[in-house]
């Protein structure tokens, strides 16, 4: 009867264990779409592909200062690096700013669709879908995920504004929450006129 207590005992242990790692595993995947870190530009196991950074030096099979466009969506641009890791077909494009993002867990939200829009256009241009990009500040950078509801953000910004080019005429969303980290809130901004 003990024998049958210890084994009774042996399989709940086990039991509890499988619980508690799967519980682990599913809150490790559930990761930000937008991680702050200290600026980097080390990018370990990755060669530079692309870059608009104009240089007298020139190295082999990395392209300069191309605009970049996608036929497919109709946008262009020319994303500051991008990277290719040595192993694999991944592509990572990098984003410099010459500004501090400071204590904001944010990045500026015009800066975060440009990123997404490189992430369009490179899977147009080298039919590689990036699954992050790097933004990076002088203080902080921001790694942001390639994820379906920042891409679907990037297309309906440039259908808006497209539609404002066309019929010229544009509607503001002045909200706390689009504006707080625009860099024209409290300055030229006639929604958000400084305090």
């Amino acid at each position: 009867m003990l024998d049958s207590l210890y084994f009774l005992s042996d399989k709940r242990f086990v039991l509890c264990i499988a619980v508690v790692l799967i519980i682990l595993t599913v809150l490790s995947l559930k990761t930000a779409t937008i991680k702050k870190k200290k600026s980097s530009l080390i990018m370990a196991g990755y060669k530079l592909i692309y870059t608009d950074q104009k240089t007298d030096f020139k190295e082999k099979n990395v392209e300069y200062g191309k605009i970049l466009h996608s036929e497919k969506y109709d946008i262009q641009g020319k994303p500051d690096y991008i990277f290719k890791k040595v192993v694999s077909n991944d592509i990572v494009p990098f984003e410099l700013k010459s500004g501090s993002i400071g204590d904001k867990d944010y990045p500026h939200k015009g800066d975060l669709l440009q990123l997404a829009s490189y992430f369009i256009i490179i899977e147009d241009v080298y039919g590689v879908r990036p699954k992050f990009g790097k933004l990076v500040y002088k203080d902080y950078m921001f790694i942001v995920k390639n994820t379906k509801s920042i891409r679907k953000e990037v297309l309906k910004t440039v259908d808006s504004m497209r539609s404002m080019m066309k019929n010229g005429k544009g509607s503001a969303n002045p909200s706390f929450a689009n504006c707080r980290y625009c860099v024209c809130r409290g300055t030229v901004c006639e929604y958000c006129k400084k305090e």
